[in-house]
């Protein structure tokens, strides 16, 4: 008989990090229905995704033809870590066509997406035990993104009422203390298409200035203001200094799987950015970038105009939808890609509501917690998909309220 060898115990693996709770959030499991959507939509399933703020529109021509005849020229090597001269030089003039400011390309650092780019943001302003202001209903990202480094996020809520101020600054002076380092914005908001006025922005600068505190400014959205004009904060006085802007060209230019973002900083912070650009990505890639080069050029300006004209009359058309369909309610955005629903009428939660709108009609929303606590009442709907898309939702919503 042979001896029966006893196997070693497998030891357990070693335990995960505190972070892995930090990015765990809400906003991190409201994507499930948006996921089960995206496979049912492979395996060629009749569903209607109106998830995500990625618009049906194809990128231009010519930013296609630049990347193709790069990656042909051999553009397929290292690129230098900060990126391009030339894309950075054309970051900093657009960004100067929004806000009228002086911007110039060491002050630019290009990242893989605006995601990418707002890490390093974080990083680089607060660290372990330090605060973040944000507000809410903030992107979905937004609190992981500040927690992952040990910071905390601290939200402050919005007014969800489209004809006043936004933000009160009783509110937002109180949430102020002395491990404060940063107030993140976001405008036009995602998900409720907020934008920020003139007044908000005030309020903002003059907290920021008398706590003296960073100020991140997410301006992703800022092509697709559709009533008013855009102000950026850093054409406010005294606050180019300490003001750090993240943007990308994936809303503006229809490039959303082109990963391409960036940071615009004070020299005396664009240092660092280089810093993480080096750990994080080594650089982007260089054809790429080349297209970018194209994208950003003055008479790319012009794609922004008409994909933002195109977003206002899907935004009209799933305003008019949704008004005709009782125990909706809503505010009409004023730029960006969502329409933010309260649903509480209904007799349903968001996430109840998204999720039996999914198994019923298949249609497929996001529901409001992933956008903070106090969304619960919400849904998100994105208005940039295709019309016929925006037409088949609505329809397949109205015919879901009517059976409740």
């Amino acid at each position: 008989m042979e001896a029966v060898v006893e196997r070693p115990k497998a030891r357990p693996l070693p335990p995960f990090s505190q972070h892995t709770a930090a990015i765990a959030s809400e906003g991190a499991a409201g994507w499930t229905i948006a996921d089960a959507a995206a496979d049912a939509l492979a395996r060629g399933e009749d569903v209607v995704s109106l998830c995500l703020g990625d618009t049906s529109f194809d990128t231009p021509d010519r930013i296609l033809e630049t990347a193709i005849a790069s990656l042909r020229g051999g553009r397929t090597h290292y690129a230098p870590v900060p990126g391009i001269p030339e894309l950075r030089a054309n970051i900093a003039a657009s960004q100067a066509r929004f806000d009228g400011q002086k911007w110039n390309a060491d002050q630019v650092t290009v990242f893989g997406g605006a995601q990418n780019a707002l890490f390093a943001a974080i990083m680089a302003v607060a660290g372990a035990g330090d605060e973040v202001i944000f507000f809410e209903p903030w992107y979905a990202t937004y609190e992981a993104t500040i927690g992952a480094g040990g910071a905390v996020a601290k939200p402050v809520r919005l007014s969800l009422d489209h004809s006043s101020s936004k933000l009160s600054e009783a509110d937002l002076s109180v949430a102020i203390t002395d491990r404060t380092r940063a107030i993140l914005i976001n405008s036009p908001n995602n998900p409720g298409g907020y934008v920020f006025d003139l007044s908000d922005l005030e309020i903002v600068a003059r907290i920021a200035k008398q706590h003296n505190l960073w100020i991140i400014s997410d301006e992703v959205y800022r092509s697709a203001v559709f009533d008013g004009a855009y102000v950026s904060i850093t054409s406010l006085p005294d606050m180019l200094d300490r003001t750090i802007v993240v943007n990308s060209l994936s809303k503006s230019h229809a490039m959303t799987g082109w990963r391409v973002g960036w940071i615009l900083a004070p020299m005396g912070a664009a240092r660092h950015f280089r810093n993480l650009a080096q750990c994080m990505l080594f650089g982007s890639p260089t054809f790429i970038q080349d297209a970018a080069v194209v994208a950003l050029e003055k008479a790319g300006d012009e794609d922004m105009k008409y994909f933002s004209g195109e977003l206002r009359r899907r935004r009209d058309l799933m305003c008019r939808a949704l008004s005709t369909i009782p125990r909706l309610n809503f505010a009409q955005p004023r730029g960006g890609m969502f329409c933010f629903v309260n649903v509480s009428a209904t007799g349903l939660c968001g996430n109840r509501f998204a999720e039996e709108l999914y198994r019923s009609v298949g249609l497929a929303v996001v529901p409001g917690t992933a956008f903070g606590p106090n969304m619960s009442d919400f849904i998100r709907i994105s208005f940039s998909a295709s019309q016929d898309a925006i037409e088949n939702g609505m329809q397949r919503l109205r015919r879901f309220c009517a059976g409740l």
